[in-house]
């Protein structure tokens, strides 16, 4: 599987400010949940300790889920995913497109509502991949890029 996906225009100059935007707001998010969660009593309970991991999430832990958790935060994954995909498409940019269309389809199901509109403009283009590779038209396809940054700059904000 070595089609390539055309990136829309801008696709790549789009997914290059989106790597821009996760250095510099993961830090300032990372920081900003560190010191809530050092202001968080330690003996209390936390739905992010459950062990269900389908438990709605409240703000706070839908911030830690974009910002926080991991080794890489799922924003930086989601940047990672999209310049990967833009390079050329082969079968571990297509596997590493669906698994994060599968994550943010959770995490979808799981945020505040609040949240739910800027995680489905993340989607999109992971989305759209699925379709065209569905559909066999990967090679005309151009990724909404632009859609994912908005809805990442709109998850930010409720941050």
């Amino acid at each position: 599987m070595c089609a390539m996906v055309r990136p829309a225009p801008l696709v790549v100059a789009t997914a290059t400010l989106l790597l821009l935007l996760t250095g510099c707001s993961a830090d300032g998010a990372r920081s900003e949940a560190d010191g809530g969660a050092s202001a968080t009593p330690s003996g209390s309970p936390s739905a992010t300790t459950s062990s269900d991991p389908d438990a709605p999430l409240d703000a706070n832990e839908a911030c830690s889920a974009m910002y926080v958790k991991g080794d890489k935060t799922l924003e930086e994954r989601i940047g990672i995913a999209l310049v990967g995909a833009s390079d050329g498409l082969d079968a571990a940019s297509a596997d590493q497109m669906h698994a994060m269309a599968l994550e943010l389809g959770r995490l979808e199901e799981r945020v505040p509502e609040e949240f739910q509109g800027p995680v489905e403009k993340m989607r999109v283009p992971f989305l759209q991949l699925q379709k065209a590779l569905d559909d066999g038209t990967e090679d005309q396809t151009e990724l909404d890029v632009a859609s994912t940054v908005e809805g990442l700059k709109e998850y930010e904000r409720l941050c």
